[in-house]
Order: C-alpha cells, then structure tokens, then sequence
C-alpha cells in the first residue's frame, strides 16, 4: 500500500493522508474516486485502465506501478498496488540486527522447550492479519508475541505500537517488544525490554544479553478460566 497516488487523467499527486487528499480544486476528492475505481472493479475494468499510479516509492524508481483503492470499516483510505513486487518495493529491508534478534528469541525459546517461528500471521477477519516478528508458543497455548523494534515507531494511530499490540492481545498474543532506544523503554504502550545498541555479531552470540531496562519478566495468573498477561 502507499499513501501517494498519481492520478494520470487529472495529472494529479493525491495524499491519501491529507483532507481532501492535498487538494482545493474538486470538492469530495476521495469519495468521488472511490466511489469510481468501485463502480470500474464492478464492470470488470482492469486496475491498469483505472488512472490510478502509485505516486511514491515506485514512481520515484521510474516503475509505473497500477493501484485500487480501498476503504476500511473504521474509514481509513488505502491505495493498493495491483503486483505484489511493486507492494514489496515499499517494504523496508529487515537489518542484520533485527535478524539476529529473531533468531537469538527462537534460540532462545528452543533451549526452553518451546516452538517458535519468524514472520507468522494471524488471520483478523476475511482480508486482513496482524505479522508478528516472532512468536513463541508455551504451556496451555500460551503465545508471546516477540516485536523487534529498532527504528522510528508511530504513537498514534492504526500503524502504531498501542494499536498494535492491542490487535494482538484480542487474539490472545501477549505483547512483548525489544529496542535498544532509551526513550522506547520508558513508554507504556506495551511491555518493553531494552538492551545496548549493539551489532548483530554480538546479538547473535551464545550467552546471556543483558536487559538494561523495562520488563524483566511476565507474569501470568489465570481468573475465571481466562488467561491474563
């Protein structure tokens, strides 16, 4: 998804971010084409016929990329690609660090006798899922929800960390979240750890990696047959 659109018939750059999408020159901009990128999709009109370009990323690397657009129950706008490669191109690169961490949490959960895995997916409706780093899998299918957070991170909104780690509490994924920030650490927006900012050399070491701050541990108590964390 991205939040820039170009809009070839109206030669237009439309910031779904921005009231009326950046633009003074046509009132109700975004329900006019919405409602007609729908009404195209009905009669089977191609994305690549809709006028509708990614505006950002792709069309910075000189890809002309074909998008749709689409609107949440809650009404957040979105602008879809039609290819996942170009999807993929607004994707930032997983560093080496944020790897290591992942696989030092699985070794770690593996040492414990517990199943863990990268990258897993939790269905929370029809269309949509929340991605979890790592999620590690305990007695009584208990589930941990490991966030490896190394770089800027929203406080408000659907993309933030208290939005969430609040979609993964309501399927019964407790939120636990790794930074090496200081300031991260002393948020409560979920429960954080902290370690030095460190390689991933020295992440992905045997031994202990001291927690320098935030939640040292997680307590569980059970109340009424429900699983509290």
């Amino acid at each position: 998804m991205a939040n820039i659109v170009w809009h070839t018939k109206l030669r237009m750059l439309l910031d779904l971010k921005q009231q009326n999408l950046g633009q003074d020159t046509i009132d109700d901009l975004w329900d006019f084409l919405y409602k007609t990128d729908r009404v195209l999709a009905q009669r089977n009109v191609p994305v690549s016929e809709r006028e509708l370009q990614c505006g950002g990323i792709c069309r910075d690397a000189g890809v002309v990329a074909w998008m749709y657009l689409r609107q949440q129950a809650n009404g957040r706008r979105e602008a879809v690609h039609e290819r996942k490669e170009n999807e993929d191109r607004h994707k930032a690169p997983m560093s080496d660090e944020h790897k290591a961490y992942q696989e030092r949490i699985l070794r770690a959960a593996a040492e414990g006798g517990f199943h863990g895995d990268c990258e897993v997916r939790t269905p929370i409706g029809r269309s949509s899922f929340i991605q979890t780093d790592t999620l590690i899998e305990g007695e009584g299918g208990r589930r941990i929800g490991w966030e490896v957070q190394l770089s800027s991170a929203d406080v408000n909104g659907p993309g933030s960390v208290k939005s969430r780690a609040a979609k993964a509490a309501k399927r019964g994924i407790t939120p636990a979240w790794h930074t090496d920030r200081a300031d991260y650490a002393r948020r409560s927006d979920t429960q954080w750890t902290r370690s030095n900012n460190l390689p991933a050399h020295v992440i992905a070491k045997i031994g202990d990696l001291r927690v320098i701050s935030g939640y040292r541990a997680l307590d569980f108590w059970e109340l009424a047959g429900l699983v509290q964390g």
